[in-house]
C-alpha cells in the first residue's frame, strides 16, 4: 500500500469500537486516516460529525464526494487548533485514528502535544505498543515513553483486535486504546519531559545516582525502571 495502510474490515469489529465511543448527536470527532470511512460513517450514522485528515488522495476524494469534511494532507503537518478554529468548533473535540504502524511515536507525540484539545483519544495500535503504554515498574515493557504517556492520560485498552480483522492482514494483532488527557499534567511540555526520561532509560541498568548524582535521597540507590508515573514527575518537578 501507498502509505503502508491497513483497514478494518469487520464489521463485528467496527460495531464494536463505534458501540465503545457512545456517539452523541454532535459530538465531533478529529479522525486521522479514515480510509474509505468504516468507522466515519459509523459516526455520522450515530448523529456525530467528523473533521478527517487523509493523506491519500484517492481516499481524500471519495470521502469529500461523500460529504464529508476532510483535510488532505499529513496529520504530523496540520495544525488541528488553527483547523478547528477556522470552522467555528470550540473544543475540547474527540480524536479517533487507526494509527499507521511505522509512524506510531510520532503521532502519539503530536497528540500528546494537542491533549488540551481532546475530551478523549481513542487510538487502533498495535498491541505490542499497546502493552508498552499499559506497562507497569519493574517490568521490561517499562520504558520512558510509558511514563510520558501515563502522565498525561488515564489509559485503557477496552478490547484487541485480531489481524484478521484488518485488510490486507498484517502480521501483528493491534488493540483499541482510551486515552483520557489529565487537566492537571497540561502545564508538561511532551518533548521536554520525554528527553529528560531519556536520559535515564537510556541507561536503565544503572543506578540513578550514578547516571545523574544530584537526584534525590530517596531515588539513588533505584534504577529508572524501579520509579513510579508519580515519582517521576516528582523528580521532573524537583529538576
Amino acid at each position: 500500500m501507498k502509505h503502508s495502510q491497513v483497514f478494518l474490515k469487520d464489521k463485528g469489529f467496527i460495531g464494536r469500537i463505534v458501540d465503545y465511543l457512545q456517539v452523541k448527536e454532535g459530538d465531533l470527532f478529529v479522525e486521522v486516516g479514515p480510509g474509505m470511512g468504516s468507522i466515519t460513517f459509523e459516526i455520522l450514522n450515530r448523529g456525530g460529525r467528523v473533521l478527517g485528515i487523509e493523506i491519500d488522495e484517492f481516499f481524500c476524494g471519495y470521502l469529500r464526494s461523500k460529504g464529508v469534511d476532510v483535510i488532505c494532507g499529513d496529520y504530523l503537518k496540520v495544525e488541528i487548533k488553527r483547523e478547528l478554529e477556522l470552522r467555528g468548533i470550540s473544543h475540547p473535540v474527540r480524536f479517533f485514528s487507526s494509527v499507521p504502524y511505522h509512524i506510531t511515536h510520532m503521532i502519539l507525540l503530536k497528540v500528546c502535544s494537542e491533549r488540551a484539545l481532546y475530551s478523549d483519544i481513542n487510538l487502533i495500535l498495535q498491541l505490542e505498543v499497546a502493552e508498552k503504554l499499559l506497562a507497569k515498574p519493574n517490568t521490561k515493557k517499562y520504558s520512558s515513553f510509558t511514563v510520558l504517556m501515563n502522565s498525561l492520560f488515564e489509559i485503557s485498552r477496552p478490547f484487541n483486535i485480531p489481524n484478521r480483522a484488518f485488510s490486507p492482514v498484517p502480521k501483528v494483532h493491534s488493540s483499541l486504546l482510551s486515552l483520557k488527557p489529565k487537566p492537571e499534567n497540561f502545564w508538561i511540555n511532551c518533548e521536554e519531559f520525554l528527553r529528560f526520561l531519556n536520559k535515564f532509560f537510556s541507561e536503565r541498568r544503572k543506578k540513578m545516582r550514578n547516571i545523574d548524582p544530584k537526584v534525590p535521597e530517596d531515588f539513588k540507590d533505584l534504577r529508572p525502571e524501579n520509579l513510579s508515573v508519580e515519582d517521576w514527575l516528582k523528580l521532573f518537578k524537583s529538576r
